[in-house]
Order: structure tokens, then sequence, then C-alpha cells
């Protein structure tokens, strides 16, 4: 069944992000034309020091995962029981210890943007905005990492896919008649609670066995604290630069925070794209590490490989190409602040190369609970991180602080890639980096030929979206024909896979 619950997950994980896609691209002009540059900014700003709050959870989430892989492989019941009612007590922990930092937030947050916006209306949205993580500390964090363990998390993606439909299309409509921006967010605050009655009925269902106020084995848990630390080490490295620039710009940091967060929302979409090849598959994955099936795991691994770098370089060729005349057309009617800046497209492409070049091995270190192991690499990632941007900031301003990024990222990612080699998928790295290599050097030319052809300058989507067709059109066959040529062999397995799982869904020798 892995084959097959691999393909449920990577195709409702895919359906969810794009879905979070268009929502994260229509809804963010909305606001931005209603409320202006500096309310945007703000929400960015301030939904970035939530997740910072967000280290209370503790490493509870990745630890509980791990810890569920044996005990559901083997079908026992009741250790998998124990392991959950531990996980109960600890999100109710961390919820507390959260909402205590969120009011902390609420009475320090304003005097980082003193004079740009009403006090009231900023500390009332810190409320708003947290309103859903405390939803998942307290009621939908335990039953999301049951189904994630039991590699059905495209339950809770579907779940939230339409959940992201109905918040879209609501704040749309509130946002048309005229509403205010608090009470917008307060609506997708609420639809996101809604999102727990559902799941919620679906594993009580499934699992009627369910009890979460079984005997607790917080023992079960002990890769928490090592857990911890990679979250906290994620949180700082994906969330310093809108810290660095709200605190360290003054007057005009919403406004360049602003800007951060249109280029942010095309990266974060790319890496949700990316993210659902990916997700689905960490708990496959698990399983074959757990059960010590050596050959299938490096056979695998190979494929997944293969196929996550076809996918990511077309993604970045065209993201290269496209994303400077797509923030020109997305903000063509906002004159308070200058958006479209060449400096920036081709660094945050960059991060984006970095950032995901690192998730096969990512995902076998993660399968495979290896938290404790990796911890100085991480840490060492983020002092990277803070200390180039810190340095860059004053001089360069956000160009700085993306140097920053790019510095800790690409120390971090090819690391990644040599660990996985030396410790998981033994003798990987000389194979992975060939693959790097000659989908970098493609890129690179597509990437050229494109600035050349697409136009910088553009006057509406559609003109935007006919160009973007013909770039992904010329990056599928180019990437896709350069990766067949050179390795025909695992371009015909891969798609033999593909077909078994999707036509027969019979049992596999692998999860991908």
């Amino acid at each position: 069944m892995r084959g097959k619950q691999a393909l449920k997950n990577m195709v409702a994980s895919l359906l969810l992000q794009v879905i979070v896609l268009l929502s994260g691209l229509i809804l963010p002009r909305f606001i931005l034309e209603a409320y202006g540059s500096s309310v945007n900014g703000m929400i960015t700003s301030v939904n970035q020091f939530l997740t910072y709050l967000g280290l209370a959870e503790a490493g509870v989430g990745t630890a509980t995962v791990v810890a569920l892989y044996t005990p559901l492989a083997l079908n026992q019941t009741e250790e998998v029981n124990s392991i959950l009612s531990a996980s109960r007590k600890f999100y109710n922990k961390s919820g507390m210890l959260f909402l205590a930092l969120t009011l902390v937030l609420v009475g320090v947050y304003p005097f980082f943007i003193s004079g740009q916006l009403e006090n009231s209306l900023v500390r009332w949205m810190i409320l708003v905005l947290a309103g859903s993580t405390l939803v998942d500390y307290f009621f939908l964090g335990k039953y999301r990492v049951l189904l994630t363990a039991n590699q059905e998390g495209y339950v809770v993606a579907l779940i939230q896919a339409a959940g992201t439909i109905v918040n879209m299309v609501v704040s749309i409509f509130l946002i048309y008649i005229g509403a205010g921006v608090l009470f917008v967010k307060a609506v997708a605050t609420g639809v996101y609670m809604l999102r727990l009655v559902l799941v919620k009925i679906y594993a009580k269902r499934k699992y009627p066995a369910l009890d979460f106020h079984a005997e607790p084995n917080e023992g079960a848990l002990k890769q928490k604290n090592a857990a911890l630390l990679h979250q906290v080490v994620g949180i700082i490295v994906n969330n310093t630069d809108t810290t660095v620039l709200t605190i360290c710009l003054g007057a005009k940091s919403l406004l360049e925070v602003s800007v951060y967060g249109i280029y942010m929302m095309v990266v974060n979409a790319v890496n949700q794209l990316m993210t659902s090849f990916s997700n689905g598959l960490t708990a496959g994955f698990g399983e074959v590490i757990a059960k010590n099936e050596e050959e299938t795991l490096k056979k695998s691994y190979s494929s997944y490989e293969y196929m996550y770098f076809v996918i990511m370089f077309i993604v970045i060729a065209c993201m290269g190409v496209l994303i400077l005349p797509f923030v020109g057309v997305y903000t063509i009617n906002l004159t308070d602040v200058q958006y479209v800046r060449p400096v920036l497209g081709i660094l945050f492409t960059v991060i984006v190369f970095m950032q995901n070049v690192r998730i096969p091995g990512l995902t076998i270190i993660c399968a495979a609970g290896h938290y404790k192991e990796t911890r100085y690499q991480a840490i060492l990632e983020a002092v990277i991180n803070i200390t180039v941007s810190l340095g860059l900031v004053w001089k360069f301003g956000m160009a700085g602080v993306l140097l920053g990024t790019v510095c800790s990222y690409g120390y971090r990612s090819f690391e990644i890639v040599f660990y996985t080699s030396r410790h998981l998928v033994k003798g990987c790295a000389k194979k992975s980096m060939f693959r790097i290599f000659r989908n970098v050097l493609v890129v690179a030319l597509l990437c050229i030929v494109g600035t050349y052809v697409i136009p910088k300058n553009m006057a509406s989507f559609i003109t935007w979206f006919l160009y973007a067709i013909g770039m992904v059109a010329v990056s599928v066959f180019t990437i896709v024909g350069v990766n067949y040529v050179v390795e025909p062999d695992e371009f015909k397995e891969l798609v033999l896979r593909v077909k078994a799982v999707s036509y027969t869904h019979l049992t596999l020798p692998t999860i991908a």
C-alpha cells in the first residue's frame, strides 16, 4: 500500500498547494489595493513574529510522527494511544505558552512600527492572526500527527483545500463590500477553525479505538528536544529577513516588508508547489527505514530525487524569467513604493534553488529521525544567516538580508546532500551532485535566453500568462529531454513506477 498511499498524499498535497497558491496570489492583491502597502506589510510582519512564537510547539509534532512510525506499522494500538496521549499533554502546555507569548507580543510589537499604523488595529490583528495557531495546539495538532504518520495526510490536505477556497471567496466578498481588514482576517480565522470538526469526525470514525487519555508514554517523544532545535533553526533561517527589516529599517520598515512580502508570496507559492511532491513520502520512507529495507530505500530514493530535481529545475527556470514581469503586473497600480527590483528577482530565485535542492535528503533525515545527529549543522546555518544579514542590512538594505539567507541555505543544503550520502543512503552524493550540476547549467541557459525573449514590462496577467505557458513548455521539453538523455534508465524506471501505482494500486517495493 505504500505506493498507493504516497500517490494519494502527493495528489492531495499538490491540489492543496495549487489552491493555496491561487489564494496566496489573489487575496494579497485585494488587501494591497483596499488597505495599502503599510497594512499588507504589517500583516506579513505579524505573521512572521507569530511563527517565531510557534516555537512553543517544542518539536512535539515532529517527534510524535517519528515515534508513531513503528507502532503503526506493527499495529500496536496501545502504544499508539500512549504516544498520542503524551502528545496531547505537550500540545496543551505548548498552547498555553504560545498564548502567553502572544500577549507579550501584543504589548511590545506596536513600538517597532510606531507612528505607521494605529496601535489598536495592530494589537487586535495580532490576536486574530494568533487564533488559528491556538486552535492547532489545543484541538487539531494531535489528530494531524496521527494521520500524517499513518500516511493519511491527504485527508487533512483535502479538508484544508476546501477551507482555503471558502476562506478566499468569503474574504474577497467582504473586501468588495468594504469590510475592515480586521473583520476580514477574523472571518478567515473562523473558517480555519471549522477544519477541526471535519478532521475530528474522520479520525474518530477511522480509528474507533483512539484514546487521547491513555497512560502517556512521554519517553517515546525522546526526539522532541532535538526536533525543537531544528524547528528553532528553521524558523530563524526562514523568518530572520522580515524581523531584521522590521527592526532595522525604521520609518520605512512596513513598506519594505510589503515589497519583501510580494516576492515571498511568489517564493512561498513555489515552495508549496514543491512541497506537494515530498509531503506524502516522509511516512513511507520512515516505514522502509524502520524495517531496514536498505535496497528498497536506495532505489526509491534515487527515483524520488531524480523526479524531484526535474520538477524543481523546471520551476526555477520559469521563476527566474517570470518573477519580475509578474511583480510588475501584480503591483501595476501601486505607487507608494518601488516593487520591481531586478536584484531582488535574482536573489529570490537563488534562494528558492537553495531551499529546495536539500529536500530529497532532508526527507530521508526526517524519516529516519536524525534530528540530534544533525543539530550542530543546523545551528551553524542559523548563525550564518543572522551574522551575514545583520552585517549587510545597513549598507545594502533588503538585498543584504537576502544575501545572508543565500549564504546560510547554500551551506546547509549541500551539507544535507553529503550527510545523507554518509549516513542514510550510502554513496548517493556523487550522483546527486552530478544531477544538480547538469541541471544548473541548463537552467542558466534557459534564464539567459528567456530574459531576452520575454519582456519585463507587461500590461495584463493575460499577456503574462501566455508568455508563462511558452516558458513552461520550453523548460519542460529542455530539462526533461536532458535528464532523459543522460539517465534514460532512471527515467524509464520512474515512468514504470508511476504507472504501476496509478493503474494497478498493487503493493510495490518502493514508496515513490
